[in-house]
C-alpha cells in the first residue's frame, strides 16, 4: 500500500511540473520574440549589415560639408559625339538602320524579328519614307528620336543634338527625297 501511495505522490508532482515547465518556456519564448522585435530598427527587422559604411559612426568621420552658394548655377558639359564623321548618312547607318533599315523603309533585321518572333506590332509606322512621316519634317523627326518611342530609344543621351539633327536632315533630304542635292 505504501508503494501504491508513492507512485500515486509521483505521478502528481510530475503533473504538476510540466504545465509549469511549459509555462516557463512560453514566457521566455514570448520575452525573446519581444527583445527581438523591440531592438530593431529601420527597415530591417534585424541589424545584419556590418559593412562601414551603415555604421553611425562612420558618418562622424565625414568631412564637414559645404553648403552650395543660393546664385550657384549648375553646368554639364555637351555629350561627347559618338562618331568619326559629321555625315547624316553614317550616323543613320550606325544608329537606326537596324530597324529602319538600309532605306529607311522599316525593313531593318531588329525590327523584322521583333515583329515575326515576338509578335510585336508597330504603333507608329517604321516607315521613314510613309507620307505621315514625310509630313512631320526634320524637326518631326528629330523630336522622336529626342523623346523615343515605344520600343524605339530616346537618343538624346547617345548622340548630340548635332548629331540627331544630321541624321534628320538625311531622312528627310535623301531618304524621302525632298532635297537630293544636299545628299
Amino acid at each position: 500500500m505504501t508503494k501504491m501511495l508513492e507512485n500515486v505522490k509521483k505521478l502528481s508532482l510530475g503533473s504538476r511540473r510540466r504545465p509549469a515547465k511549459t509555462l516557463l518556456m512560453g514566457v521566455g519564448l514570448l520575452i525573446g520574440l519581444l527583445a527581438v522585435i523591440g531592438c530593431a530598427q529601420g527597415s530591417y527587422p534585424l541589424d545584419i549589415f556590418y559593412e562601414m559604411h551603415y555604421q553611425k559612426s562612420f558618418k562622424a568621420h565625414e568631412p564637414p560639408r559645404l553648403s552650395v552658394p543660393q546664385s550657384a548655377v549648375g553646368w554639364f558639359p555637351a555629350p561627347k559625339a559618338t562618331s568619326f564623321t559629321d555625315d547624316g548618312q553614317h550616323l543613320f547607318q550606325v544608329n537606326c538602320s537596324m530597324c529602319h533599315g538600309q532605306n529607311g523603309q522599316g525593313d531593318g533585321p531588329v525590327l523584322q524579328r521583333m515583329m515575326n518572333v515576338y509578335g510585336y506590332t508597330p504603333v507608329v509606322t517604321p516607315d521613314l519614307t510613309s507620307d505621315p512621316v514625310k509630313a512631320m519634317g526634320s524637326l518631326g523627326v528629330e523630336g522622336f528620336m529626342t523623346s523615343g518611342l515605344v520600343v524605339m530609344p530616346s537618343f538624346s543621351k547617345l548622340m548630340t543634338d548635332e548629331e540627331m539633327r544630321l541624321t534628320a536632315e538625311y531622312i528627310v533630304n535623301c531618304l524621302q527625297g525632298v532635297n537630293p542635292q544636299a545628299c
